[in-house]
């Protein structure tokens, strides 16, 4: 009796999906309906000038494709496998069959290009059809692996070409008067500089072509300058194309140009994120569980990507957010400045916000009317330069607090300070990023602030946990910025898609954490500062045997 064999024959085997599973798939094909995106991808499709039938249905394709993302990590092969093999992905395509390839020439030709529009279509749709609320949102980041090898990146070379320049001008004064202030010489000037020694050496009547440079032949300065400066030409083109191609970045990767060296959270070579790696920074705004938007940067801090996370949101949807919570990584001066310029809701940590919610943090100042107030009542004199030096930050200024020495505060106030002698207190700092503090850490501690914070590190931080673990994506598959941001899109998508799927079953839900009746704000704890100062220094374990072994004088 065989066990592993099959010895049935199916006049007409049925293997169809579940009635619930069809009405799952049907509300999502009438989402994708009400969205703007069949016009999108007709537009495309109308301009293909290849005459017959397509062996495809591309709106059919295009909601397999994101059903695929949100159900797996979305590679061109899995997509294919599952169209061929999968019920739930037969019933969308009507049982035709791509291949990978046919899929790739989908995604390359309606999909990167028109990326954006398809984007903000369907979430324009999946907000309606739910009547989604999206005044509050959360904004936050991450870095994901680039598809490119390891130790493969090329630092930008600032440094060389600053050598390379002044080698290059100490070559040139030999023979020409170059200007003191002249410091830079682009590869067309060297060009040109190499010409007229040319010409300067065919006035001495040298020939250069049939010049033997040789062992046992004098050689002839110019001549060898001219070799040098041709070495120079080179190796300053090669300078400037990297430099073209770094553009504002520190650095780019041989195989994905857009790559930037980054140190990823996690390193599965070390395990501690130390090493450098090819990376994107994903920016995503998240409201109510539904990413709203997505951007992908080459920058390796979170505070540059702010501004153009929020741009990208305006660009997609015509209106600003009402209010906007992120993590201690943006506030900076100028991301304060743009909430304020587009009247946004400003729930944007401080990089001491911790410090202060805990209580361990010191206000050495406070400004009163414009002016700096040290803790012992003082006001500052405005300096924009001290001691021949100006401030670190641009929009600083100097505070100088005078006659500091018997200050009974002054134990506090100078711990900062390599230089406890001093007499006089110097702060720099900038008013309008002090009120800008103030501002966001009232909103924060208030009842609303308060239920941002619980939801920001629920949402958006729950948003990327999903797509990391769930769906298992955490490397990149595709190359060049385009293209890496056409296959984020198609993952927030997916994301989005599985959320639609639990709110359709009843299994999920867009309501989050609301602040309770009688939540009262929170309040910073007080610091009692003469308990601080009458604190007596605690003695380390062996600061009494460190004594004995002082030899006596």
């Amino acid at each position: 009796m065989p066990y592993f064999t099959t010895e049935k024959i199916f006049l007409m085997p049925s293997f169809d999906i579940s009635e619930k599973e069809k009405r799952n798939l049907d509300t999502f094909l009438e989402i994708l309906e009400k969205s703007n995106a069949s016009k999108i991808i007709e537009k495309v499709v109308s301009k293909d000038t290849n005459v017959g039938r397509k062996s495809y249905n591309p709106y059919r394709l295009f909601a397999s494709i994101i059903y695929g993302f949100s159900k797996h990590s979305g590679s061109v092969r899995n997509l294919e496998e599952s169209l061929e093999f999968d019920l739930r992905f037969i019933y969308l395509m009507e049982q035709e069959r791509p291949s990978y390839v046919t899929i790739s020439k989908f995604l390359n030709n309606v999909v990167v290009p028109h990326q954006k529009e398809l984007f903000s279509s369907i979430i324009s749709a999946v907000i309606k059809h739910f009547n989604i609320c999206i005044d509050d949102v959360f904004l936050d980041g991450t870095k994901f692996e680039a598809n490119a090898n390891k130790y493969k990146f090329v630092w930008k070379p600032t440094t060389f070409h600053e050598k390379l320049n002044a080698n290059i001008k100490n070559l040139l004064v030999k023979y020409f008067d170059i200007p003191i202030s002249k410091k830079t010489f682009v590869s067309k000037e060297i060009g040109e500089y190499i010409t007229l020694l040319l010409d300067k050496a065919k006035e001495q009547g040298i020939d250069i072509d049939n010049l033997k440079m040789g062992r046992g032949h004098k050689k002839v300065e110019i001549v060898s300058d001219i070799k040098l400066l041709n070495t120079y030409l080179n190796k300053s083109l090669d300078y400037e194309e990297k430099e073209e191609i770094c553009g504002d970045r520190n650095s780019f990767y041989k195989t994905d140009k857009d790559a930037t060296a980054m140190c990823l959270k996690e390193d599965y070579y070390s395990g501690l994120g130390s090493n450098m790696h090819a990376g994107y920074n994903i920016q995503i705004i998240v409201s109510k569980g539904i990413i709203l938007n997505y951007y992908v940067g080459q920058e390796r801090n979170d505070f540059y990507e702010f501004i153009p996370s929020i741009d990208s949101f305006y660009k997609n949807y015509g209106f600003y957010p009402t209010r906007i919570c992120a993590d201690s990584g943006y506030g900076s001066l100028l991301n304060y400045r743009y909430l304020k310029e587009h009247k946004i809701g400003n729930y944007v940590k401080y990089n001491m916000w911790r410090q202060d919610v805990s209580g361990e943090n010191v206000d050495y100042y406070k400004f009163v009317n414009g002016k700096l107030i040290c803790l012992n009542g003082k006001t500052a004199i405005e300096k924009a330069e001290h001691n021949g030096r100006h401030p670190r930050a641009k929009n600083n200024k100097f505070y100088i607090i005078e006659n500091c020495r018997r200050c009974k505060y002054k134990q506090i106030c100078f711990k900062p300070i390599k230089n406890k002698k001093t007499t006089s207190r110097v702060f720099e700092t900038n008013e309008e990023m002090y009120l800008y503090k103030e501002e966001a850490r009232q909103n924060l501690l208030s009842i609303k602030g308060i239920e941002m914070r619980v939801n920001r590190s629920s949402q958006v931080e729950g948003a990327f946990g999903v797509i990391k673990q769930d769906m298992n994506y955490e490397r990149i598959r595709r190359r060049g910025l385009e293209k890496v941001s056409a296959e984020i899109m198609l993952v927030c998508l997916g994301y989005v898609i599985r959320k639609v799927f639990g709110l359709i079953d009843g299994t999920g839900s867009i309501e989050y954490w609301k602040a309770p009746d009688g939540l009262e704000p929170e309040k910073i704890p007080s610091i009692n500062i003469e308990k601080i100062l009458n604190k007596k220094p605690r003695k380390g374990k062996n600061e009494t045997l460190r004594k004995s072994y002082k030899r006596a004088n």
